[in-house]
């Protein structure tokens, strides 16, 4: 069991919301910066004339340098300790943000992105391990529950600056206002008045460890990478070309409005029943909605695009937490920490092979339509394995289950507070490098 968070002076700290609530502050500034950008910098790109590889490039840059990032944040936290490395990660977020308004060539922006998805990785190691490391494990579920609802609302906010910032050609408004939020999560970091953990020491997990130990969480993280990235990347295009700046953004957040209403209901659920029954309905809905869009989205109104890809939403942005729980009822307590880690660098895998194959189905057929072809087909094959998978191995009992708690596709540390496990409780065994 975690120890209480402890005040400076020692003694055992009574609220663990009230511990954290400046470090769920911070995430939340980091995820407006996160969901403006993410609406913002597809439609920058597509005017300033990038081609479709182009911009899956640089999509594919920012996985690249998450996933390098995720790897090296325990070094530097044991170097450096938890808020001098988010510092410096956010400083670095800033500028590598700010710089985009420097160049517009497609090279400078994938440089740009790769250096920012390795600050903005170290961002999340730093605050989510520290979050984890304060918040005792009988309400681990709760807190991590509210910390996922602050910040998807904060990816759910974001985009709409962008309809106060003016997204025309080279206007510098909403650069400016994204580097301004990633600098502010710095504030509420900075002032948290718990001590620091010691750095976690994360275990690295090989792949086929992975795959052995839960084959549908494996296909489910890899599938979620590849069809994820690519659709958040390049769907606000296709928004922008039926409705402008202001569709674009309410397209986007759809799908994490979406999400918000569905995942804590479907984590519940697959606390009574077989998680993969749950995780194949959840990557089904998308498969679904993602045929309709691309077979009739041109023809139906901007509104119904939008309200198919908010139900897009529910299922793909959902589902990974499914499949972080389904691992866990799987791997030994000792494994956790890696097992949870290796899964996410799984994702980080997809997201960088996703946006790449979107940007050349949308080069190659002409419109932005293609990459809910990809995120169908990739989906499609996806529920058949999971079901497969299901009667193939039985599921765990209820009582052996570890129970949901809600997951995004963050850092390593934050998988181990959503699993539930600090990274140095009592009884564990040492951590290998």
């Amino acid at each position: 069991m975690s120890e209480p968070a402890l005040n400076p002076s020692g003694s055992p700290r009574p609220n663990p919301m009230r511990d954290v609530a400046s470090l769920i502050a911070g995430q939340t500034l980091l995820q407006i910066a996160g969901g403006l950008l993410n609406v913002w910098l597809p439609l920058q790109m597509h005017a300033l004339a990038f081609t479709g590889s182009q911009i899956g490039l640089v999509a594919s840059a920012f996985g690249v340098g998450f996933l390098a990032g995720a790897w090296f944040a325990p070094n530097m936290l044991r170097a450096i300790g938890a808020i001098r490395s988010y510092a410096a990660a956010a400083s670095i977020a800033c500028v590598t943000t700010l710089l985009l308004h420097a160049t517009d060539t497609a090279g400078g922006w994938a440089i740009s992105r790769l250096v920012a998805g390795m600050a903005i990785a170290v961002m999340f190691a730093a605050a989510e391990g520290w979050m984890a490391a304060a918040i005792p494990n009988a309400r681990r579920g709760d807190v991590t529950g509210f910390y996922m609802l602050c910040t998807k609302l904060g990816l759910v906010s974001g985009p709409f600056i962008i309809g106060f910032t003016h997204p025309e050609p080279n206007a510098a408004g909403p650069i400016m206002a994204a580097a301004a939020f990633f600098a502010l999560s710095l504030v509420p970091i900075s002032i948290a008045d718990t001590t620091p953990p010691p750095p976690a020491t994360v275990l690295r997990m090989l792949p086929n460890r992975l795959f052995s130990l839960a084959p549908a969480a494996f296909v489910a993280a890899l599938g979620s990478g590849l069809v994820n990235g690519a659709v958040l990347s390049l769907a606000p295009l296709y928004a922008s070309e039926r409705g402008g700046a202001q569709a674009a953004a309410a397209f986007q957040a759809a799908a994490w409005i979406g999400s918000l209403l569905v995942q804590w209901h479907a984590g519940r659920l697959s606390d009574r029943i077989d998680r993969r029954i749950v995780l194949a309905f959840l990557i089904g809905i998308p498969a679904v909605a993602a045929f309709v869009l691309a077979l009739a989205g041109s023809g139906l109104s901007i509104t119904t695009n939008t309200i198919l890809f908010g139900i897009w939403g529910a299922g793909a942005l959902s589902y990974y937490g499914i499949a972080v729980a389904h691992l866990g009822d799987r791997t030994p307590r000792t494994e956790m920490a890696a097992a949870s880690s290796g899964l996410l660098f799984v994702w980080a895998g997809g997201t960088i092979l996703g946006p790449a194959i979107g940007g050349v189905l949308v080069e190659v057929s002409g419109s932005a339509l293609s990459i809910f072809w990809q995120a169908g087909i990739v989906s499609a094959i996806m529920v058949p394995w999971v079901l497969w998978r299901t009667a193939a191995r039985p599921a765990p009992a209820p009582e052996d289950k570890i129970g949901f708690r809600p997951v995004q596709t963050n850092s390593v540390l934050g998988h181990i507070l959503a699993m539930g496990r600090k990274s140095s409780e009592p009884g564990d065994p040492p951590a290998k490098p």
